[in-house]
């Protein structure tokens, strides 16, 4: 099976990337505000979050006291980079989540977007273990991927039609 190229999807995200993120940014953030009393001010870990698309809304809403990016991407990772602005307490981590031996702090709330699909059973399964290891043990967990909604199996058998999918190990 390939791999995702996400070197090249950060530098030309897929086109319904800019639709699909709004829509999973609104649920995330409802979400959010409805379960985790005491939101402004926690401690968050975002992982596979290089180039995060919900960076800027993580910063605004939930103004952290600290953000750990975790990536193994350098593009992405960068491409964040320039979005941090003085004060934000963000950290990014070159790290692949698989191998890594944690050595953070645990966080109140450790996120992923995306992400736990684009691995083998095993792997999903190292992924799945990587978000409770760095939750606070009263901590919060958020995993979220695709959905075989009409519009994403729309988009995606076009795609994939014209030749156009990246996400080969989704």
């Amino acid at each position: 099976m390939r791999k995702t190229d996400w070197t090249k999807y950060y530098q030309s995200p897929f086109k319904t990337a800019a639709v699909t993120r709004k829509i999973t940014c609104t649920a995330i953030m409802k979400m959010l505000k409805k379960h985790i009393h005491g939101l402004k001010g926690l401690s968050l870990i975002e992982l596979g979050g290089a180039n995060s698309a919900f960076f800027e809304v993580f910063i605004r809403e939930l103004e952290p006291c600290s953000y750990t990016i975790i990536d193994n991407n350098c593009a992405g990772l960068e491409k964040t980079r320039q979005k941090i602005r003085p004060g934000d307490h963000v950290h990014l981590l070159n790290r692949d989540l698989l191998t890594w031996q944690p050595d953070i702090p645990e966080a109140d709330l450790v996120i992923s977007t995306g992400l736990i699909e684009h691995f083998d059973l095993r792997g999903t399964a190292g992924m799945i273990r990587a978000h409770f290891d760095l939750a606070k043990p009263e901590g919060h967990v958020l995993m979220t991927f695709p959905t075989p909604t009409v519009m994403y199996r729309t988009a995606r058998i076009i795609a994939e039609q014209l030749g156009m999918w990246i996400f080969h190990d989704e």
